[in-house]
Order: structure tokens, then sequence, then C-alpha cells
């Protein structure tokens, strides 16, 4: 954008110079008429001035009958107080000055010539400079227009096509616009989402307990047998708020605990164990295999909700019979661990959501969780500076990557 910038300037400039150019070599710049009849006058002050001095006001007079025919513009007069810077003879014998009948203004006449290029300059410089102007300025209102429409809730507002194609400096502009336009409207999308999933979250506990509740007050006796029930959901509503608390502290960066080294597989192995022992009513298996060791600096209690969120969901997603298989491994200064199980998969396009709060991939399935374990999941491993990302397998079931650095913690420490 500077190089184009320099070049318009520049070139506005070149224009100018060739303007002047072309006028002094195409128009005809002599003269005017008036800077002539200046130089005729000052000729014949001087002649009549030399007669005055030979022959005197008379001969002067009579000379000057004799040349009037051939300068008609001209006029000879007595000066009687001899004051006038033009004056011919002494004041003893009469002065005499010659007076241009039709005289104009010879400053006017001066700057005629001039003044035609430097109008013509100035013109094309201030077409110039407005162009230029409003080309620098139009990406400036275009975003000022953008960021108006967008403070008044038009988060779906972006940049039109051509502020993106025009110059790279704009292309750059206009993604940047585009990319924070797209992020605060899946934030407004997702904080929208996560209230009404929140509030459908609590509403049908509480609507159980409210039924409780009236139960009891019609029937007491019934109490100790829906006391079970009630604990059930006031434990559920307790889970969901401390995992919603947790999600909060997570995303704005919140240290939830001391940094320290320790061996992921010692965690991967107690979970798995928990997760054999749960899985023996279906069937279901989980499996570790690769390195025998995979130490980091990290924070103990988030990245065992990690691995424990992901690997029970893997477990939950599994068919009868089915075996999850963990795979962890060491590549370079990071850590990989692949948790893949043979469920029916996720659909391509919702891959990327499933890290979100309270995303239902498939609502005909019951659900086991409150939908929050894979958004902490990722939230966690973010705070260590790692990465989580989901692919389909074939040819079926669901693989999910973990990717943690083992080094990360000496600055996520700081959180």
């Amino acid at each position: 954008m500077i190089l184009r910038v320099f070049a318009f300037i520049w070139g506005a400039t070149l224009v100018t110079l060739l303007l002047f150019l072309s006028l002094i070599f195409f128009v005809d710049l002599t003269p005017p008429k008036d800077v002539w009849r200046k130089a005729e006058l000052e000729i014949l002050e001087q002649e009549l001035a030399l007669i005055y001095d030979r022959e005197g006001p008379a001969g002067t007079r009579a000379f000057w009958q004799q040349i009037a025919p051939a300068h008609p513009s001209y006029g000879l007069e007595a000066d009687s107080s001899c004051t006038h810077p033009s004056a011919i003879g002494v004041s003893g014998d009469g002065c005499l000055r010659l007076v241009d009948l039709g005289s104009a203004d010879d400053t006017l006449a001066l700057l005629r010539p001039v003044t035609l290029p430097l109008i013509l300059g100035a013109v094309v410089s201030a077409m110039m400079a407005i162009f230029l102007s409003r080309w620098l300025t139009r990406p400036i209102r275009e975003v000022s227009r953008g960021l108006k429409a967008i403070a008044e809730g038009h988060l779906e507002t972006r940049m039109p096509a051509s502020l993106r194609t025009s110059n790279r400096e704009m292309q750059e502009l206009g993604k940047d616009f585009d990319l924070a336009a797209e992020r605060l409207q899946a934030l407004s999308e997702g904080r929208n989402r996560l209230f009404h999933d929140i509030s459908h979250e609590i509403r049908s506990p509480l609507a159980r307990l409210r039924a409780a509740v009236g139960l009891i007050e019609i029937n007491p006796a019934r109490g100790s047998s829906l006391a079970g029930r009630m604990e059930g959901d006031i434990a559920r509503l307790d889970q969901l708020v401390n995992e919603i608390l947790t999600l909060a502290r997570l995303e704005r960066g919140e240290r939830l605990g001391e940094f320290q080294r320790i061996d992921l597989l010692d965690l991967v192995e107690n979970i798995i164990a928990d997760a054999n022992f749960e899985g023996r009513v279906r069937d279901v298996k989980v499996q570790y295999s690769g390195a025998n060791t995979l130490e980091l600096h990290g924070n103990l209690e988030l990245l065992h909700r990690a691995c424990e969120n992901v690997i029970r969901n893997a477990l939950a997603h599994s068919p009868q019979g089915g075996v999850v298989a963990v795979t962890g491994r060491l590549a370079g200064e990071t850590i990989v661990l692949e948790i893949a199980d043979h469920g029916v998969g996720v659909p391509e396009a919702d891959l990327k959501n499933i890290f979100n709060p309270f995303v239902r991939v498939d609502e005909a399935t019951p659900s086991v969780g409150i939908g929050l374990g894979l958004a902490i999941a990722s939230s966690a491993l973010h705070s260590h500076g790692g990465s989580i990302t989901a692919r389909n397998r074939q040819p079926h079931g669901l693989l999910i990557e973990i990717v943690i650095p083992t080094l990360i913690g000496n600055a996520s420490s700081e959180l």
C-alpha cells in the first residue's frame, strides 16, 4: 500500500509538471497588449523628454502633434505641479505629462500568463487529492459502518468483497474484521445457547423436586420412598453447578491448582481401571498401549478431569462388547494421547462443536451426562497450552487426539 500511495502522489506531481510543459510549448505566453503598451509609453516619454530639453515645451507640443496620429491611445497634458514621477520638463518652464488614455491594470496583465498554469495545476492537484483521500479513507469508513452495525446488534455484518480484494493490506483488514465479527457472533450465540441449555438442565430436576415435594405434602408417608430420587436430583444440580463454575474459571484463565511434575500414564491407568469396572455391565473394555512413561509438568486435577471425561465419553458411546483403545506416545516435546471407540461416530459438521458446552450430537441417544465433560476437557488442555481434536474412524467410531506440551507448565503456572 505504501508503494501505491507513493506512486499515486508522484504520478499526480508528474502529470502537473507535464501540463506546465505543455502550456509552455503549445500555448502562446508572449507578453499581452498591456505589456507592449507600457513599453511603448516608456519609449515615448524618453523621446519627448529629449525634445523638451532641445526645443522646450512649445517644440515638444509641436512634435507630439506630428506623431499623435500614430499613437491614438496616448495624450499629452500639462502638469503644473511637476510632481508626477513621469512628468517631463521643469517647473519653471511648465511640465508636461504623457497619459495613457486606455490603460489597464498592468499588474494583472503581468500575472495573466502565470495564472493559467497555476490554476490548472491547482485543479488537477485538488482532483488527485480528493480521489486519493477518498481512496485512503474508504476502508476506514467501511470498517466504521461495520462497527456501528455490530454495536447495534447486527453481528452477521461482514466486510464487502471490494474491501477484501483491493490490496493486500485492505484484504488483511477485511479478514480481521470478519474474523472478529464471527467470533463475536459465535460468542453471542454460544451464550444464548448456554443460557438455554442451563435452564433446560436445571428445569427438569427442579420440576421433579417440586413434584416430589407436592406428593410429600399430600402423603407424608411417601417421603422415605421419594428421598432417594430427590437426593439424585439434588446431586445432579450440584454437579451441574460445579461443572459450570469449573468451566467458567477455566475460560477466564483462573489458576485452579499448582503445576507439578507428574506421569500422565499413572492418571490414565487409574481412569482405565475405573472405566473397566463400570464397563463390565455392557462388556466394554478399555485397553492401553504405547509408551511406558508420559512425564510432563502440569496440573494434576485438571489433567485427570480432562482424560477422565474423554475416556468416560468413549466408554458411554461404545456398543455392547466394544473396546476403547487408549494409545500414548511421545512426539518431541509433546505427549500425544489417542482415545478411540467403536461407536457410531459424529457427523463431520459437528466434529468441532462437540467441545462446546451442552452439545447434543444425537438427540435420540439418552444422555449420560450434562454435556460439559468435553468442554471442560478442552478448556483444561488449553490451559496447558495443549489441544484436543476429534475425527471419525473407518468404518465407524470416533478418535479423539489430545496433545500436551511437556514443558508448558512452567509458563502456565502463572495463570
